[in-house]
């Protein structure tokens, strides 16, 4: 064919180019991740999502950027990709383009010092959150600020530093036309408050005097035709009116730190995870009075003074990961001293420990997941739990319902899947063969749940009847968030680093 008619056949497709391209950049910005685990926290993408099972360091890299050390979570927002990380003794909030990575700005939280926080966490652990025009981003360091997409700041609302044991980990939402955000301390102050988006002004504020120490980020749930703004915290999971703050119901439990983010489908409200065990079975070995006291009772007085116990001797917390893995031991002697001699006499009394050790088995502690019917009023505990259960459950990962499947991932990468109605186990602690911790909690796409470990382990599972691992990858670098997914990419946040990955 002569180069001149060539051309003339290929004119028509030149013209069509540009409408592809912008089709195509359209459909990317029409769908989003705007939170902490995507729309309303749930964890699954668009129906027309398709992330790549074929991916890696050096395979499928769409692109990838250097970020600041952080644990917050990407958001993705029209051609914009958030997260945040500490730079510089500052918590920074930075932007990238969608398509390449390039950073297009940073900044800088005007906090006068970080928040003490454990060496595993970050003061940069909550993920912002967007409007679709906004990006907001709360530190417990400083409180809330909003920026535009272009990085112009919009406005800030300093908030109090609140003291949490280990440091904040919830993250800001959306809803009911609120910026929300949960400050649950150690002290009488925790409360749930509302921020109005286009200034930060106070919309309202509710007291949680009994809360303490919540990671947990709030969820809508939607049903009857209405809306309540869920919140899990230490002590109970509680629904709210978003539009004013007031507390509707509450179901009593997880007397230890909540962490996972409650999840509904089906008419139910899914939320729980592990505390101090699984009620069914016996009390850790290496917290036996009897044994304790044999070994190390040197002036056989019956009590343990806190300088008989060695201070190499370790309580293993998470016995599916290594007790070398960060935060998963404590010296049993720190473990007396701070938790159990009650009249700080440097001494532990067989008293003193039955007493802590009937708070540590109370029901209340214990590993717990339940799924809770809607339409109760205040202390619904025992009238509107439909099923629960014990074995197997998530610590830090929040459980993800995905094709009439909830699942959730327990440390040492064992998966248990029920059915939403009954609880009936369809799936029981089946092995990833990726063991470790689970920090960032499963996401869902095109009948795939991706799961990954604090190791940088991606393992695929195929949703259905069988346990059909699709692909398992090595990121071989610590992932301690949660990835996001929009169009065809699979964003994942790394310690130091953040991926684009697409086929």
């Amino acid at each position: 064919m002569p180069l001149k008619n060539a051309q003339n056949h290929l004119s028509p497709l030149k013209a069509l180019i540009p409408c592809l391209a912008l089709f195509v950049a359209s459909t990317h910005a029409a769908e989003s991740w705007p939170q902490f685990r995507g729309p309303n926290g749930a964890g699954i993408a668009a129906d027309a999502a398709r992330p790549p099972t074929v991916f890696g360091p050096d395979k499928n890299v769409r692109w990838q950027a250097v970020v600041p050390r952080g644990v917050s979570s990407p958001i993705v927002a029209g051609d914009r990709v958030f997260v945040t990380g500490v730079a510089d003794g500052a918590i920074v909030t930075l932007a990238f383009d969608a398509q390449d990575g390039r950073e297009l700005w940073r900044k800088a939280l005007p906090a006068q010092s970080l928040e003490k926080v454990h060496g595993f966490s970050s003061p940069a652990a909550a993920t912002p959150c967007t409007d679709g025009q906004r990006v907001f981003v709360y530190a417990n360091s400083f409180g809330v600020v909003a920026y535009d997409f272009a990085g112009k700041e919009l406005w800030q609302r300093p908030l109090p530093v609140q003291n949490i044991e280990y440091g904040a980990g919830n993250s800001p939402v959306v809803a009911g036309g609120s910026v929300i955000v949960l400050r649950d301390g150690t002290s009488a102050d925790s409360h749930l408050i509302a921020l109005d988006p286009a200034t930060g002004a106070t919309a309202w504020d509710s007291p949680r005097p009994f809360a303490r120490n919540s990671h947990a980020t709030p969820m809508v749930w939607r049903h009857d035709g209405i809306e309540e703004l869920v919140v899990k915290g230490r002590g109970r999971v509680a629904g709210y009116n978003p539009a004013t703050g007031e507390m509707r119901w509450w179901v009593n439990g997880w007397g230890n730190a909540a962490i996972a983010t409650a999840v509904a489908a089906d008419g139910l409200l899914f939320v729980g995870s592990k505390g101090t065990g699984d009620p069914s079975e016996p009390p850790p070995p290496d917290l036996n009075w009897d044994k304790l006291v044999a070994a190390h009772d040197a002036d056989r007085d019956g009590s343990l003074a806190l300088e008989e116990v060695p201070k190499e001797l370790l309580f293993h917390i998470r016995k599916e990961i290594p007790s070398t893995t960060p935060g998963n031991s404590m010296g049993i002697r720190n473990l007396l001293q701070k938790y159990i001699d009650g009249n700080k006499d440097g001494k532990v009394t067989k008293e003193e420990w039955d007493i802590a050790m009937t708070g540590f088995n109370s029901p209340q502690n214990r590993d717990r997941f339940v799924a809770i019917r809607p339409g109760g009023q205040g202390d619904v505990s025992a009238t509107h739990i439909a099923w629960e259960t014990t074995k197997g459950l998530n610590e830090m990962a929040s459980p993800l319902v995905y094709r009439g499947r909830v699942y959730v991932v327990a440390d040492g990468g064992r998966v248990s899947a029920f059915q939403p109605a009954t609880g009936e186990r369809l799936l029981d602690r089946q092995p990833l063969g990726a063991p470790g911790q689970y920090v960032g909690s499963p996401v869902a796409a095109n009948g795939l749940v991706y799961f990954v470990s604090e190791a940088g382990t991606v393992t695929i599972l195929r949703a259905g009847d069988a346990f059909e691992i699709v692909a398992r990858i090595e990121l071989k670098e610590s992932v301690r968030s949660t990835p996001a997914i929009v169009g065809r990419s699979l964003y994942v946040r790394a310690m130091e680093r953040l991926w684009a990955f697409a086929e």
